[in-house]
């Protein structure tokens, strides 16, 4: 529910704005996302069977989203550019994810939800911030930031 709620707020933004997530399916922790000025924005909710998803935009200030729900699960956003965001969650069934970015001043963040879990976040530059949430499941993570 909660990974819902975040989602939705998150496709609301086309200018400035403000998500908040809490509660249990972020570990009883609270974490914020400010977006001020988004130039594009990419959005794809899947739900069911076999699932699979790709992002990959070139710019600044760039807002991606996958959201899936069930079946097979994958995902994938790459975005080029500076002060960029990626947001992808992941509940039930084999899950998977990755987010790559590039430059200085991205944000990555990935919800898991049971099942077979994974998750990757790869950033380049400098003032990047990661969050990486998995509950339950075989879980995995890698998160590299240079």
């Amino acid at each position: 529910m909660k990974n819902k709620i975040v989602f939705m707020m998150l496709t609301m933004l086309a200018g400035p704005g403000m998500a908040t997530a809490a509660g249990y399916d972020l570990a009883s922790s609270e974490y914020n996302l400010a977006f001020n000025e988004l130039n594009q924005a990419a959005n794809i909710d899947q739900r069911g069977l076999n699932n699979n998803a790709q992002i990959n935009q070139s710019g600044s200030k760039l807002l991606g989203v996958i959201s899936q729900h069930g079946g097979r699960n994958s995902a994938q956003i790459n975005q080029s550019g500076n002060e960029n965001v990626a947001y992808i969650a992941q509940a039930g069934n084999a899950n998977d994810a990755s987010i790559t970015q590039g430059a200085y001043g991205n944000t990555a963040v990935i919800l898991q939800k049971g099942a077979g879990n994974r998750a990757a976040i790869t950033q380049f530059g400098t003032q990047k911030t990661a969050v990486v949430v998995q509950r339950q499941s075989q879980m995995a993570i890698r998160v590299i930031q240079r």
